[in-house]
């Protein structure tokens, strides 16, 4: 059978299984990843000491001020020149705290306009007397508007004392709380001075390696959000050691290209590095494969055969084919046989929201013998226990198994007729 004539054997018309948003599923998993590190991280909490220009605590060992270039490993450079508009959280900021004004508003009923007043209050506050904000904040009785208040006084701190307000944040002992916390701190030090929240960033990651990972994701983050690519990836570029690089840079080229994917992903095919331009890249495919995994698909298609291009492929198609699968099926009907394209397909028969009829159409049309067998073993597993006189027949009949994927799926195959 030949790969464009079995690829015109996918249904065209693909009914696909409800499924979480891409954005729900991109939060869940930063959540997730933020929450194991912390985990790891909390029997190290309290022991950091950094110093600020207010120095209510000596720090443990002097702070210097690192290059945000490292000398082994040149970050690579942005395409265009970064955007440094301030984030979200920090529009309403000003620079001038009103004791009337928020006697006035803390004796009116809840509303959401009052409640951003509040905290846009506190943040100036902050900036000049943080203790006596913190304290405004903890006093609040609504949890919820506690919290907003809290976070608000910790941006406007880390605009003035991005090192003070780091030591308060990270000597907070639940790890949800603490990584909360020290968001708001860089999110105020990166939009205020950025050179001040890389270094206090850098002299966390350097004095405790148990804070590193968490410190560092959460100072890109702050970066990105607010527009300033560049610093982002030189932090992540710059990480110690292969697993903190791999972490940071797939954070900060995510976080990039939800914002801005064909620059993050311009950005990224040109690292000279061959390790960093990788993990680069994976970061990219997380983060526009939610967004617009057609024009995702389209740039990877641009990209030298071989490598991680195929598993990339593969990404980025199953996210595709979850919006559009007939576009998916012409997209692959308008192209030749390549070994890329192969695992493409077989990655998106192998994603558990395609029905299993669909599935086997798109398994039997892999052009490579091996992957096309070890693709349709996969579904017939799944296919087995859902309903097994139907995958029995099919597995019966086909002859697109090879040997050792046949004995595997008969062995599955008895034990669930034993089973019976």
């Amino acid at each position: 059978m030949q790969y464009g004539d079995a690829v015109r054997r996918v249904p065209i018309f693909v009914q696909v299984m409800n499924t979480e948003t891409a954005a729900r599923r991109r939060l869940m998993t930063r959540i997730a990843f933020i929450t194991l590190v912390l985990c790891a991280a909390c029997f190290y909490a309290g022991r950091l000491s950094v110093t600020s220009d207010h120095k209510p605590a000596p720090p443990k060992t002097p702070l210097s001020t690192p290059s945000l270039v490292s000398d082994n490993q040149p970050a690579p450079a942005p395409s265009a020149e970064p955007v440094r508009a301030a984030p979200s959280n920090t529009a309403s900021f000003t620079n001038r705290w009103d004791e009337t004004r928020w006697q006035q508003l803390i004796s009116q009923p809840g509303t959401a306009a009052r409640n951003a007043a509040l905290a846009a209050l506190l943040e100036a506050l902050a900036t000049t007397d943080p203790q006596r904000a913190i304290a405004l904040a903890q006093a609040e009785g609504n949890l919820n508007l506690r919290e907003d208040l809290l976070h608000a006084a910790l941006r406007g701190w880390g605009r003035a004392g991005a090192g003070d307000a780091a030591v308060w944040a990270l000597g907070l002992g639940d790890p949800s709380e603490r990584s909360a916390a020290m968001a708001a701190v860089f999110a105020g030090a990166v939009a205020a001075n950025p050179d001040e929240a890389m270094r206090v960033g850098r002299d966390i990651c350097r004095d405790n390696p148990g804070e590193a990972v968490v410190t560092g994701s959460l100072l890109i983050d702050a970066f990105c959000d607010n527009g300033n690519f560049a610093a982002a990836v030189q932090l992540a570029a710059d990480g110690e050691g292969t697993a903190q690089r791999s972490i940071w840079m797939a954070e900060a080229y995510s976080r990039w290209a939800t914002l801005q994917p064909q620059q993050a992903a311009e950005a990224a095919s040109v690292i000279s590095d061959p390790a960093l331009r990788n993990e680069a890249l994976h970061g990219v495919v997380g983060g526009w494969a939610g967004s617009d995994p057609a024009g995702l698909t389209q740039f990877l298609t641009q990209l030298p055969p071989g490598g991680d291009r195929a598993s990339m492929l593969g990404q980025a198609l199953q996210s595709w084919a979850r919006l559009d699968p007939e576009a998916v099926a012409n997209w692959i009907n308008a192209r030749a046989s390549l070994p890329d394209y192969d695992e493409g397909v077989a990655a998106v028969a192998g994603a558990n929201f395609v029905k299993t009829d669909v599935a086997l159409g798109w398994a039997e049309s892999i052009g490579d013998a091996k992957l096309r067998s070890a693709t349709l073993a996969d579904v017939l597993h799944n296919w087995v226990l859902e309903d097994l006189p139907a995958a029995k027949q099919y597995f019966n009949t086909t002859k697109n198994l090879l040997p050792e994927d046949r004995q595997q799926i008969s062995e599955i195959i008895g034990t669930a007729e034993a089973g019976e």
